[in-house]
C-alpha cells in the first residue's frame, strides 16, 4: 500500500527551466573563463549555481551547474536561455566546445518534508547536503538550495516521465509557483528577461550561496565584483517581502513612500497567500524601513525587508 505524501511534499516538472549540455574537450576550460564560479570544483557529486556577467558585471543569467557522466548540464531560467546560449556561443570562436539543447526535457522537482522518503521509495539517492549531486543509472538527483528538503532530478525524457508518474501517486502535483516560491524562500535569485543586466551578483547575495569564486582568476565581469568584494562598496542586497498586491513583475521598481527616486527593484515574485512573496534588490540604507511600497511612492505598501543572510 503506498504512502500517503499528499499534506507536505509536491512533485512538478520544472518546465519554466531549460538546460543545455555542454560538451567537448576544452567545455570546462571554456566555462570557467565565462562564469562566476570555479567550474574546476564542479563534480559529479558538487553542483554549482553561479551567474553569466556582461562586461558590465552585472547578471545576465544564474545557472545551476551539474556534471553527469557525459558532460556539464547548465540550467537557466526559460526566459532568458536563448538570449544566454546565443552569447555564449559567440565566445566559443575555435575552442573545442559544443552546445547541446535538452530543454525540451524538464527536469522533474521533489520538494516538501517528505521529499527524501519519496526518493528513497522509488530507490533514488537523496543528496544530504544543499548542491550536492548523485548518479543513479542515467538519471541525477540534485539536491537544492533552502532549508525544505528539495531536489531536481535530471536525465532522459522516457525516464523522467515514467519516474513522475510513479511519484505522483504518493505526492501531490506541484506547479512552477510552488517551486519559484520556494526559491524566494530560500533567497534563490533569478535573473529574467526583465532584469538581465541589472544586479551585479553579490546584489543578488549570490555570494552567501557560494555563487562567486574569488580566488579563480579572469571571467566576464569580474572586475566589478571582485572590486564591490574588495573594496567594500556594496551598497544594495536582496530580501524578502510581502505585499497584498499580486501579479508583480520582475524588475518592478521599490520606493520609499513619499520619494520620487527607486531605492529597490523586484527580483522575483509568486502570488501567495491573497497577495505576493517576493525578493527585491534594496539601498541598505533601508533595511530596516517600513514605508517601502511598490511602483510608486505611493504605490502598495510592502512589508519590513526580512533578511535572507544569517550570518
Amino acid at each position: 500500500m503506498a504512502t500517503n505524501f499528499m499534506k507536505d511534499t509536491f512533485v512538478a516538472s520544472l518546465s519554466h527551466l531549460a538546460n543545455v549540455r555542454v560538451l567537448g574537450a576544452e567545455a570546462e576550460t571554456f566555462l570557467q573563463g565565462q562564469l562566476s564560479n570555479d567550474v574546476r570544483l564542479l563534480t559529479t557529486e558538487r553542483a554549482q549555481i553561479s551567474s553569466y556577467n556582461s562586461p558590465k558585471g552585472r547578471m545576465l543569467a544564474v545557472l545551476h551547474l551539474l556534471r553527469d557522466a557525459q558532460s556539464i548540464v547548465a540550467e537557466i531560467d526559460r526566459s532568458v536561455f536563448e538570449a544566454t546560449l546565443k552569447r555564449l556561443r559567440m565566445f566559443v570562436l575555435r575552442s573545442k566546445v559544443t552546445f547541446e539543447v535538452i530543454s525540451d526535457t524538464p527536469a522533474l522537482g521533489i520538494a516538501g518534508l517528505r521529499a527524501v522518503e519519496l526518493l528513497q521509495s522509488v530507490a533514488l539517492p537523496a543528496p544530504n547536503q544543499p548542491m550536492d549531486s548523485a548518479q543513479h543509472g542515467e538519471l541525477t538527483v540534485l539536491r537544492r538550495l533552502g532549508e525544505l528538503p528539495r531536489f531536481s532530478v535530471h536525465g532522459p525524457a522516457a525516464a523522467l516521465a515514467d519516474l513522475q508518474q510513479r511519484l505522483t501517486l504518493d505526492a501531490e502535483a506541484g506547479t512552477e509557483q510552488d517551486w519559484r516560491r520556494l526559491d524566494i524562500q530560500a533567497g534563490v535569485p533569478t535573473v529574467f528577461a526583465e532584469t538581465s543586466d541589472h544586479f551585479v551578483a553579490q546584489m543578488a547575495n549570490l555570494d552567501t550561496l557560494g555563487g562567486i569564486s574569488f580566488n579563480k582568476g579572469c571571467y566576464t565581469g569580474q572586475e566589478i565584483v571582485a572590486r564591490l568584494h574588495y573594496l567594500g562598496q556594496l551598497k544594495r542586497r536582496m530580501f524578502r517581502v510581502r505585499s497584498a498586491a499580486t501579479d508583480i513583475v520582475p524588475g518592478t521598481s521599490v520606493y520609499v513612500e513619499g520619494e520620487t527616486q527607486a531605492a529597490g527593484e523586484v527580483v522575483q515574485s509568486v502570488n501567495a497567500d491573497g497577495g505576493s512573496l517576493l525578493n527585491i534588490v534594496l539601498q541598505l540604507t533601508q533595511a530596516e524601513s517600513t514605508q517601502l511600497r511598490l511602483g510608486s511612492g505611493d504605490g502598495p505598501h510592502l512589508s519590513a525587508p526580512e533578511p535572507l543572510i544569517t550570518s
